[in-house]
Order: structure tokens, then sequence, then C-alpha cells
């Protein structure tokens, strides 16, 4: 019997015909390697079973026990996975023809690079601003994730953590890659113990990236590789994506960094423009009084 190379672990949540579609590039993608697909439904109602079934006999069917969260699902997934490589996938994605294999050649050939990732494009073909990153520090968390990045969008600090400068048709270096998409060696993911549980959405694949990168390994993104994301940009924007990712980063700052870092982080993240100008008439009136002014 013919071993698997790379196991795609995709984690399922609502979303029944950007997950077929997804599945469905896989197979028209036809990598060269032997491969599984393994479907992670975290879905409250088993509503896709029968249906990926009819459609895709050859893949695998894993119902969780409820929506336990991205990480705990490729976690999951990656219990019944017999590949060498785990590709983990976003459902909101198509495969481009050969990536697959690209992301294998240059694992296959670079021994001390752990995961690389592929370059993630839009439907009109043009590459997302900002795939991949410098590690989330405090300072980098207090800058590039709070309203200084509006007010100095230049700022060197978040040029740097956004590799904004990096060109994104080249092979590059980074230490965080985007979790929609990436492939990573087995023993690496077993070595790093997978992803964080703790985390439900959001900032587990800093955490994930970073104690790869902790092992001593290297992470990549590379052009030639190719994943159509069905994505818009942007922070959470409803008021549960909000409050999930909020406890994300704080839980990430606490974990990493101790809870004084932390809330100083939370402080900056939480300061909005309306913030600002209450702090400024607030300052104004106390800075009249002192001088005695009306």
């Amino acid at each position: 019997m013919q071993k698997i190379v790379v196991s795609i672990i995709i984690v399922h949540y609502k979303d029944k015909r950007r997950l077929f579609d997804c599945v469905l590039s896989i197979k028209q993608n036809k990598p060269k390697v032997s491969f599984e697909v393994i479907v992670v439904d975290n879905d409250e109602k088993a509503t896709i079973r029968k249906t990926l079934k009819a459609k895709f006999k050859w893949a695998k069917y894993i119902r969780s026990p409820g929506n336990i969260g991205y990480g705990a699902g490729n976690n999951l997934g990656a219990k019944y996975a017999k590949g060498r490589y785990l590709f983990i996938l976003n459902p909101d994605t198509k495969i481009i023809l050969g990536s697959i294999d690209k992301l294998i050649n240059f694992l296959e050939k670079n021994k001390r690079a752990g995961l690389v990732a592929p370059n993630l494009v839009d439907e009109k073909g043009k590459i997302f601003p900002q795939l991949g990153s410098k590690k989330l520090t405090p300072l980098r968390g207090i800058v590039a994730l709070s309203f200084l990045n509006k007010l100095f969008p230049n700022n060197p600090i978040s040029k740097k953590y956004w590799l904004t400068d990096v060109p994104m048709n080249k092979k590059r270096q980074v230490d965080v890659v985007p979790g929609s998409a990436f492939l990573i060696r087995r023993q690496v993911f077993e070595k790093a113990k997978g992803f964080d549980e703790n985390f439900f959405l959001y900032f587990e694949e800093s955490d994930f990236c970073k104690r790869v990168k902790e092992l001593g390994f290297s992470i990549y993104i590379i052009p030639n590789a190719q994943i159509l994301h069905f994505w818009k940009p942007g922070k959470p924007d409803t008021k549960k994506a909000k409050i999930i990712f909020a406890q994300s980063r704080f839980y990430y700052f606490r974990k990493h960094y101790g809870i004084a870092s932390a809330l100083i982080v939370e402080m900056f993240a939480r300061f909005s423009k309306w913030h600002a100008l209450l702090f400024a008439i607030v300052f104004i009136g106390v800075f009249s009084r002192l001088l005695g002014l009306q």
C-alpha cells in the first residue's frame, strides 16, 4: 500500500458551499504525491456528512464535539492524519494548479525549514498585501495593533512587523505565516505540540509559529505556490468576533510576555479616536482651569 505523503486538513464551520469547492479544487489540482483530505466538522449540527461522502468518497470525515475552535479542530484532524506532511487549509480557499507539489518540493529541499506557506491571492489574482510578519512582541503590538498605526501608518515599527518593504514576488523568510494555508512537517507539528487550544480563533498562528521558531526551524513564504483565498482583510466586523479577537490577543501576550505586558498592549489596542477626543477635551479643561481661564 502506498504511503501517504501529505494530509490536507480542513476545518469546516457553516459554509458548506465553500468547503465543497475547496475539496473539488484539490481533486482538480491532481497533486503528484499521494494525499488524503481530512474534513473536521466543527458545526453544531452535522449537516455535511452525507453530501461530502456522496461527492467525495475519498475524503475522510471527522465529527468534532461541536464548535471547538480553529486550532483545536486542526489538532483533531492531525490525530487521524497519516501523511509525512500536514497541509493546514482554510475551507474558503481554492488550490491553484501545482501549489501543493511546490510546497512539498520546497520542504524536501530545505531540511531546516519547518513550515512553508504559499502566497494568498484574491479572485483577481492579486496578492494580499499583508502575508507573513515578524514575531509579535509587546512593542509591535502596542504600535501595529493600535490607533498609533492609523495615526502613523508609515512608522518603522509597523513596517518592520508587517514586512511591508519585503518584495512579495520573492521567497522570503518570516516569523509568522497566515493560518489560512501552510505546509508543515508532521514531526515539527508534533514537536511543537500542535495548536494551543486556548486560542478559539485569531492569533493562534502567531503563537504556533513562535514555538516552531523556538525549536530551531525556519519559516518561509514562497511566491511560486499560490492559493486563492476568499477573504476580506481587516479586523473582525461583528461584536462576537471582536470579543474573541481581543481575548486571543490578551491571551497571546499574557502567555509569552506576562500579565503586565498584556495589560499595556490591551490599553493601547482598545484606545480609539473617541478615547483620544475625550482625553483631549478633559486635558484642555484641566489645563484651562490651572491657568485660570474661562
